[in-house]
C-alpha cells in the first residue's frame, strides 16, 4: 500500500507540473499571438483573455510583464534558430551571400510583428532591451561565422564592416524596407542582397 500511495502522490505531482507547464506556455503563446495580430502593446488582461486563463493565473506564473517578456524573448530566439538556415562557410562568396540573405530575410519577416511590438516598449523595459541585445549578438555571430574570410581581410576595418552588415541585414533595415519603402519581401531581399554584395565584394556597387 505504501508503494502504491507514493506512486499516486508522484503521479499527481507530475500532473500538476505538466498543467503548470502548459499554462505557462499558453500565456507566452498568447502574448506572441497578440503581437502577430497587430496588438503591439497588450495588457496583462488581454494576454490572460487570449490565453483563456484568469489574470491572477498570469501573475501566478510571471511576477510581472518583465518576466513574461524574458520568457517570450527566449522562445523567439529558439524559433529564430529553427527558421534560419545554416550557411556553409566553404561555399563561394556569391553563394554565401545569396543563402545568408535569403535566410536572414525569412527570419526578419517572421519576427517583424514581434520586433515592431517590442520597439514600442523597449524604452520602458530593461528586459526587452536585454532581449534586443541578445538578438543583435546572435545576428553578429552568424555574420562573423559566414563571412569570416572577408572580415579577416578587412583588417582594422573589421568592426566597421560588421556594423555595416548589421545596418544592411538587421531588423531596423528590414522594417524600413518593408514599411517606409513599401517593398514586398522579394524586393526587400533584393536590396539586402545588393547591399551585402557591395560591402563584401571588391569593386562591388550598391
Amino acid at each position: 500500500m505504501a508503494v502504491a500511495s507514493a506512486a499516486s502522490v508522484e503521479q499527481r505531482a507530475d500532473g500538476r507540473t505538466e498543467r503548470a507547464r502548459r499554462t505557462r506556455t499558453a500565456v507566452v503563446d498568447a502574448l506572441l499571438a497578440l503581437h502577430e495580430e497587430g496588438d503591439l502593446t497588450p495588457t496583462a488582461q488581454r494576454v490572460a483573455a487570449k490565453a483563456g486563463v484568469a489574470l491572477r493565473t498570469v501573475y501566478g506564473h510571471f511576477r510581472d510583464l518583465e518576466t513574461l517578456y524574458a520568457e517570450a524573448g527566449e522562445r523567439e530566439l529558439h524559433r529564430l534558430y529553427a527558421v534560419a538556415d545554416v550557411v556553409g562557410i566553404d561555399l563561394p562568396l556569391a553563394d554565401r551571400i545569396e543563402l545568408f540573405c535569403r535566410s536572414r530575410a525569412r527570419v526578419l519577416e517572421y519576427l517583424m510583428p514581434v520586433m515592431r511590438a517590442t520597439r514600442l516598449r523597449e524604452p520602458y523595459s530593461p528586459q526587452l532591451l536585454r532581449n534586443r541585445a541578445r538578438y543583435i549578438s546572435a545576428g553578429d555571430a552568424e555574420v562573423r561565422r559566414v563571412f569570416a574570410v572577408e572580415l579577416a581581410q578587412a583588417g582594422s576595418s573589421q568592426v566597421a564592416l560588421v556594423a555595416a552588415l548589421y545596418l544592411a541585414t538587421g531588423g531596423p533595415a528590414w522594417d524600413a524596407l518593408r514599411g517606409d519603402r513599401e517593398l514586398d519581401p522579394d524586393e526587400a531581399l533584393a536590396v539586402m542582397r545588393r547591399t551585402v554584395a557591395a560591402l563584401l565584394t571588391p569593386g562591388g556597387t550598391a
